[in-house]
């Protein structure tokens, strides 16, 4: 046509059921894709998930209800016969009831030569939830929940990472490939609770209703006292918060010294720091990672 080059939609519904019939995925969707006359090519995509029952959150314990949500998706790739080629990707995913997720990146390809090619591409995620998986402790009173609490916590999290690519083949015989992936992931935890009843978007939210909650320094951990001057005992878990940074790296060298006999001279190295857990910082943060130990 006058605009794309091609391009289709297609939609419908789609639904998932575990052996035990519990639906764990549902939803509706539309997709657009399709290539523009100037060889860019686009993706889009809207999907409505109304609620359905995990048999995962609380990994082996009762089923849980997982709220409704939608999700938003779209990419661009501008032309890849191009020396440079352009990528970027969007996405969104929001449970109005619970919370959202998005992620974001931008890839640039770099073919300066036909034998050399380069890329880039940084990812930027961020999530927020109010039903992160923290831990279970076991206690014969919490009846609705068969004798375990499955404890929770509201979850903000933000992660930075990037592939960084080198191809460069001198000759038939010889060739240089290079990968670099830096990755920063933050993870802040609040609002601790424990699922109140199986296939329900119920918790009980310590600190509230006679439950208590405290925090050590000291110790870095919460205890919990789930009701207060009743009979439940107190129980206590670590802080989940987290901030680890790594930096994993190889360069390959390989030389077909005779047809069919290859030698690969290969180094990798792996760095990694976790200071500074639940605290966000880009410059600090990325000078804690190069100054890292690393393994060899």
């Amino acid at each position: 046509g006058k605009i794309f080059r091609n391009w289709y939609i297609f939609g419908g519904p789609f639904r998932n059921y575990d052996f035990g019939g519990n639906k764990t995925w549902d939803g509706y969707l539309l997709a657009v894709q399709g290539q523009f006359l100037n060889y860019w090519g686009f993706n889009t995509m809207l999907a409505y998930n109304p609620q359905t029952i995990s048999n995962t959150l609380t990994r082996g314990g009762p089923l849980a209800l997982i709220p409704s949500g939608y999700e938003i998706d779209f990419d661009l790739t501008t032309d890849s016969r191009k020396q440079i080629v352009i990528s970027t990707y969007q996405y969104y995913y929001s449970r109005p009831t619970d919370g959202y997720s998005w992620s974001g990146s931008v890839s640039l390809r770099w073919k300066p030569r036909t034998n050399i090619s380069f890329s880039i591409g940084p990812d930027y995620y961020v999530r927020k939830s109010s039903i992160q998986w923290v831990t279970r402790m076991d206690d014969p009173l919490m009846a609705e929940t068969f004798g375990t609490r499955y404890v929770f916590g509201g979850y903000f999290q933000r992660m930075l990472s990037s592939n960084i690519r080198l191809n460069w083949t001198f000759n038939p015989r010889l060739s240089l490939e290079l990968y670099l992936q830096p990755l920063l992931a933050v993870g802040k935890y609040d609002q601790f609770k424990e699922l109140a009843s199986p296939k329900k978007y119920e918790y009980n939210l310590f600190g509230e209703d006679g439950s208590t909650i405290s925090y050590s320094d000291s110790a870095e951990e919460y205890t919990v006292d789930p009701d207060g001057p009743g009979p439940a005992p107190d129980f206590s878990f670590a802080n989940p918060d987290f901030n680890f940074k790594s930096l994993r790296g190889t360069i390959v060298l390989r030389w077909e010294y005779l047809p069919g006999s290859i030698l690969y001279f290969v180094w990798t190295q792996n760095r990694a720091d976790e200071a500074n857990p639940g605290d966000f910082n880009f410059r600090r943060d990325m000078g804690d990672l190069f100054t890292a130990p690393g393994d060899n």
